[in-house]
């Protein structure tokens, strides 16, 4: 039983058969894709960082404003709040008006007095 049959002893690879041959086309087109891929990627990450920069002076501006009470746009809050409760005063003010006179239109002078006759036959003629 030591016998081994020489046709099934393992040969060892050493130069594998390419069977696949890669279209040139096909491979450049990659690399110009993977080269357009990487620019983009790079422009991307420096408009970021532009991005970035000028966040940063923008605080850094606003942080040297801080000391101002009166800005533009606390100014602009305030008139708004003012027109918003003018508006609402003047709504309130027409509502009590309009039920004034409405009151007014109700009693115009004293009430006529009533007087109620009985309608039944007279028993006494």
């Amino acid at each position: 039983m030591s016998e081994e049959n020489p046709d099934t002893t393992a040969v060892p690879v050493t130069n594998p058969v390419k069977t696949r041959v890669k279209d040139p086309r096909k491979v450049e087109a990659g690399r110009r894709l993977a080269k357009i891929s990487k620019e983009a990627k790079a422009r991307k990450k420096a408009q970021l960082e532009a991005i970035k920069k000028e966040e940063q002076n923008v605080l850094i501006e606003e942080s040297e404003n801080d000391g101002s009470i009166v800005t533009l746009e606390r100014v602009g809050l305030v008139v708004g709040i003012a027109v918003g409760l003018g508006s609402l005063y003047f709504m309130w003010h027409s509502s009590q008006e309009k039920d004034e006179k409405h009151g007014e239109d109700k009693i115009v002078g004293e009430p006529k007095p009533v007087v109620i006759t009985p309608k039944c036959p007279d028993l006494c003629d």
